[in-house]
């Protein structure tokens, strides 16, 4: 079994499931994690003998989003920093891109609240299960910035533009009831729950057409992906003028502050 830093790797016959492992943080994303998710789509591409892909998590956050603290060193220029900001950009998009096109039949099963790109990471997955006291948050433009790595047009897809502006501009917290409603998730299920559903799931899906299943994912994400190949391409650059106007950097550094005097409490 592949071994990885963030990541840890639990097979059970043909169902692999996926802990994001950077509790102490939150199993907030950096660079390493991105990485890694990219490596891991690339490992899945051949496992054929894997059909199913769950990832979870233990304690209270799927993921608090990006790991601010690794990413802006403040001993770092903007130009330094800005690069950094169009790489992560690329990389980002190129870590959703694969983690919704895996082959395998993907299920986000949240056992915590996700923040920023842990809800990107889930909105990835082909299903996606939330346990009835956590909640979803688009915290971007807190810090200055605006919903990346593609997931912008996802969102205003899945939700329409009038309520993706909102849930992007005004950064409040969706909970679980609502997430449901407005088709952020597909089912809302007890933490003590969550494998037993997640394994009905699996089980009902193992026993169609595992071909007529595959052509179903292909064909479903064929026809939303429409249009966001020119999105992704100004993406990185428009993050990197972001940066680059001082309005993110001032942004980001108030908010780790306050993080600070509240204790390092990993969320406001």
């Amino acid at each position: 079994m592949k071994t990885f830093e963030t990541l840890l790797l639990e097979k059970n016959n043909d169902v692999l499931t996926v802990w994001l492992k950077r509790e102490e943080k939150g199993n907030s994303i950096n660079m390493v994690m991105i990485k890694e998710l990219i490596e891991l789509t690339e490992y899945l591409r051949v496992e054929s003998e894997i059909n199913f892909v769950i990832f979870t998590n233990e304690g209270r956050f799927f993921s608090t989003g990006y790991d601010l603290n690794e990413l802006y060193d403040i001993s770092q220029g903007e130009k330094e920093v800005s690069k950094q900001f169009k790489l992560m950009q690329i990389l980002g998009q190129e870590m959703i891109q694969k983690l919704e096109n895996i082959e395998q039949v993907t299920i986000a099963a949240l056992s915590g609240s996700a923040y920023g790109g842990g809800v990107a990471i889930a909105m990835a997955a082909d299903f996606r299960l939330i346990s009835n006291d956590s909640l979803l948050n688009l915290p971007e433009t807190n810090i200055g910035m605006f919903l990346s790595w593609g997931c912008t047009p996802r969102l205003v897809k899945a939700v329409g533009a009038t309520k993706a502006k909102e849930l992007i501009m005004l950064c409040e917290d969706v909970t679980a009831e609502e997430s449901l409603r407005l088709g952020l998730v597909n089912r809302i299920v007890s933490k003590e729950k969550m494998e037993d559903e997640v394994n009905r799931i699996v089980k009902t899906i193992r026993s169609k057409g595992q071909l007529s299943i595959r052509m179903t994912k292909k064909l479903a994400n064929a026809t939303v992906a429409g249009n966001i190949g020119d999105m992704n391409i100004t993406e990185p650059e428009l993050a990197e003028k972001m940066v680059l106007s001082g309005e993110t950097k001032e942004m980001i550094m108030s908010f780790l502050e306050r993080k600070k005097e509240k204790g390092n409490s990993l969320v406001e």
